[in-house]
């Protein structure tokens, strides 16, 4: 999938938003879109033999006056080694062997698309996860010594996540979301001009969350794993693997109440359209 970098501006400065994908998944259509809630929709994906088409795993790169920020690390290419997830016990190697289908080569990692867009990790100032699974931090291992930010409550109660895959020295900063952005009700201002947001959006884990980025142009929403594409928000669709159906239904909520009443570019990681929506800078309607 091609890279897609946009120019925009932020008081009349100049800032730069990329989307770069760092390989494909697929993952169960069941476990997309749930028929069921609870354990009923946990087993309805577990025996679904449907696999959605290759979907991108997004890694979103800006380039604003106060830094150069990075959202989520993406895939590696070891993921489709057979032993991979084995040290996580196995279940995990079941599931993500079974449920899950990943197409990630070594030029798809983000480093070599990082150079493909004139920069390095070295030049990367902070990393910001929306969560920690594992297609959203494999490519941790480039950033050994960067500044790396993830929500505390994300930390301290993960859900699906393999700490056995993350590098030995993987200690990131927690941060406790103290801030107020309505509707948002937990954030976290991440710039000196309050332009760059870090607000909980949770459902999909306990702590998972987006980054809001506020430019002349509109808001941006690099809004992770709420759901796999923006029709599901339209048509209040969730995921079969989303550990609070009530915590994302909430989630939902605060995001469409602040799009009628803002421009806002919604990007999630697993959309097959979020790169033309950053290009076109197309607006969620709701």
């Amino acid at each position: 999938m091609e890279n897609i970098s946009k120019d925009l501006s932020i008081d009349g400065k100049p800032l730069r938003v990329h989307g770069v994908s760092t390989g494909m998944v697929a993952v169960k259509q069941k476990y997309k879109d749930a028929h069921f809630r609870g354990l009923a929709g946990i087993i309805s994906f577990f025996l679904d033999k449907q696999f959605t088409e290759w979907l991108p795993i997004w890694v979103w790169v800006i380039e604003h006056p106060a830094g150069t920020f990075l959202v989520d690390t993406g895939e590696n290419s070891r993921v489709s080694q057979a032993d991979y997830f084995k040290s996580s016990g196995w279940f995990a190697h079941w599931l993500n062997t079974t449920q899950f289908k990943f197409k990630v080569e070594r030029e798809d990692e983000i480093d070599v698309k990082l150079k493909e867009l004139g920069l390095s990790p070295g030049q990367i100032d902070k990393v910001i996860l929306t969560h920690l699974h594992l297609d959203h931090i494999d490519g941790l291992s480039y950033f050994e010594g960067k500044e790396i930010l993830v929500n505390k409550r994300e930390w301290e109660k993960p859900f699906g996540d393999l700490p056995r895959l993350y590098p030995s020295w993987f200690d990131p900063q927690k941060i406790s979301l103290d801030d107020e952005f309505p509707p948002f009700k937990r954030a976290r201002f991440l710039s000196p001009a309050k332009d760059l947001i870090l607000v909980e959006t949770s459902g999909h884990t306990h702590g998972h969350c987006s980054l809001l980025l506020k430019t002349d142009q509109g808001y941006l929403l690099f809004a992770g794993d709420v759901v796999y594409e923006q029709e599901q928000l339209k048509a209040n669709r969730y995921s079969g693997g989303n550990v609070s159906r009530k915590k994302s239904e909430k989630s939902y909520q605060m995001i469409e109440a602040f799009a009628q009443h803002n421009k806002l570019v919604f990007l999630p990681s697993h959309d097959l359209h979020a790169g033309k929506r950053l290009r076109e800078m197309e607006a969620l309607e709701v």
